[in-house]
């Protein structure tokens, strides 16, 4: 079964699609590493991860329609929509090596529903599917967890992207601009409805922060429902936002089990 949203919305148009970003061209790598961007962010919140990745891996991100450089756009609010064409851009045809993905936060629905998408359509799936600071999908956490955040102003939104600068603060269509991507993606997770499918037979990573106050450690662990192979919790300190200050530390982590995992055959649906 799929996700259970239409193929593609009436409004969207030929662009309307995730964008590969290279953070770090190394086209003698090994590996590439596709990092999905968190809630109304875009690929720039990932430059810093390209100088700690080893050169057997090349750090890609994705550009979504409403984000940067691509502010101009309508935000993509169907996530069987956007999965689907993120699936497309992960399994490159015209790129042979074995890739990865990881996901923060809504990146980590969008991965994963990716992957789901790519063993639907017999394609490549991934090394290893990484996610981070986001409750298993089957646990129909969003609509609970979300609502309460956006009603309660500065403080709800302080904990799903961190301190709010202050000339953001002082300017009120500054501070448009960067929540409408954010809503836009709080809306994308309220509209997801798990549909079950067989576990995904492809290694699993989880990443979270100790002190999260939006994803629960044991609604992270819950991943391990939806994949053959088991993983334990990776958490590091912080919040929501642990990889804004935990970056190194997460980096060298995922780099280790990316080398663990890249041994392994490559599956196909």
């Amino acid at each position: 079964m799929g996700v259970g949203f239409t193929a593609e919305p009436p409004s969207a148009t030929a662009s309307a699609v995730p964008e590969r970003v290279v953070l770090a061209a190394r086209p003698q790598a090994a590996l590439r590493l596709y990092c999905v961007p968190p809630a109304g962010a875009g690929p720039d919140c990932y430059l810093r991860w390209a100088p700690l990745l080893p050169s057997w891996i090349e750090p890609c991100s994705v550009a979504l329609p409403g984000r940067g450089t691509r502010a101009a756009e309508p935000s993509l609010t169907d996530p069987g929509y956007l999965s689907a064409r993120l699936a497309a851009v992960l399994d490159d045809w015209t790129d042979p090596r074995p890739f990865a993905v990881f996901g923060h936060s809504a990146g980590a629905l969008l991965a994963y529903e990716a992957t789901r998408h790519l063993r639907r359509t017999h394609g490549r799936l991934p090394s290893l599917l990484a996610v981070s600071s986001l409750s298993a999908p089957h646990l129909d956490a969003y609509s609970a967890g979300l609502p309460p955040r956006l009603t309660a102003g500065l403080d709800g939104i302080r904990e799903l992207v961190g301190p709010i600068p202050d000339q953001l603060l002082a300017d009120a269509r500054l501070m448009a601009a960067a929540c409408t991507p954010l809503l836009a993606d709080c809306l994308l997770l309220l509209h997801y409805r798990h549909h079950p499918e067989p576990p995904l037979d492809v290694p699993l990573a989880l990443y979270g922060g100790e002190g999260d106050p939006v994803t629960l450690v044991p609604d992270l662990k819950a991943w391990n429902d939806l994949v053959t192979t088991p993983a334990p919790a990776q958490l590091f300190p912080g919040g929501h936002t642990y990889l804004q200050t935990e970056t190194k530390a997460l980096v060298g982590h995922l780099t280790g089990t990316l080398d663990a995992a890249r041994n392994r055959p490559v599956a196909t649906a």
